[in-house]
């Protein structure tokens, strides 16, 4: 119980408490965080997977619902319906191959049920942060061949870039309420190349596998070794002040065991009191010793 008591000082209980935080955090925060980037990534690759095999289908047969836009995102559809040119905004902040650009969203009218907000695709950004000119949409019925995006969640607030709203998030909620249109607020198209009205088309992300499953598997092994290295530095400890109270045992044993034996024919009390004189030389060292150490202390004092 004495060993276990030193465990009780401030800084083993500081140590105590670092740990049992540090292994909270990786078991209830950063594990679950990357582990579940590992799943996100997962799922994103099978839908890609998924929207590389299935040829395109009719918008109103794949979107049967506002969650269909976030469980069937990248799916191509096919959409017929008009542009609205006059109904345009920019997606600013965006970058294609390390070089920013703007990419230009355009209100689609579909021939049956509500607008639709398209990404056309980007425009590298002008000089002095300006739009460049681009081709604009054409008029007239059209069909379009795109990919379903679920909507961006963030702040959304537009600003005008040369006279368009610009947005850093794509929320077809805020978009519509700029450009005073009711868009469908799950999601939005992402137009392919090759297509009435398409601009340089947004390149769709590869099928990768991420650091994000090792990631949070470190987080674990971390959570796990944490206390396990708290417990090996105690157990030493111990270990250590067992070794030296057996040592300083030995030490005693072995200086009583070197003692002069005392025979029969000695007086007792000459006996007592040599045993008295080891005790204290023991203690407080030899006699002479002190004797020199208060000299010493004297001469200093004197020097000073």
């Amino acid at each position: 119980m004495r060993s276990l008591r030193r465990f009780l000082s401030p800084g083993w209980l500081i140590g105590l408490l670092a740990v049992s935080l540090f292994a909270w955090a990786c078991f209830a925060l950063l594990a679950p965080w990357q582990l579940g980037k590992s799943e996100d990534l997962d799922a994103r690759n099978d839908r890609l997977a998924e929207s590389i095999e299935a040829a395109p289908a009719p918008f109103g047969q794949v979107v049967d619902g506002p969650e269909a836009f976030a469980d069937r995102e990248w799916r191509l559809v096919t959409l017929d319906g008009r542009w609205q040119p006059d109904a345009e905004a920019l997606l600013r902040l965006r970058a294609v191959d390390g070089e920013p650009v703007f990419q230009v969203l355009t209100v689609f009218e579909p021939a049956d049920g509500p607008e639709i907000l398209v990404n056309r695709g980007y425009v590298p950004v002008g000089e002095n942060n300006t739009v460049p000119d681009y081709a604009a949409a054409p008029g007239g019925p059209v069909e379009i061949t795109a990919r379903i995006r679920a909507a961006e969640s963030g702040q959304a607030e537009p600003v005008l870039v040369d006279g368009l709203p610009a947005v850093r998030v794509l929320d077809p909620a805020v978009l519509g309420d700029a450009l005073d249109h009711t868009l469908v607020p799950a999601g939005y198209l992402q137009l392919t190349g090759d297509q009435p009205g398409s601009l340089s088309p947004v390149p769709i992300p590869g099928i990768e596998n991420g650091p994000y499953l090792s990631y949070g598997l470190q987080w674990l092994a971390f959570g796990v070794l944490a206390p396990l290295a708290l417990a090996y530095f105690a157990w030493a400890e111990i270990r250590a002040r067992r070794r030296d109270a057996e040592s300083d045992g030995a030490d005693r044993a072995d200086g009583v065991s070197s003692a002069p034996p005392t025979h029969g024919g000695d007086d007792p009390d000459a006996a007592a009191f040599n045993a008295r004189e080891r005790a204290l030389r023991d203690r407080y060292g030899h006699r002479d010793d002190a004797e020199q150490r208060r000299a010493h202390r004297r001469a200093d004092r004197l020097r000073t």
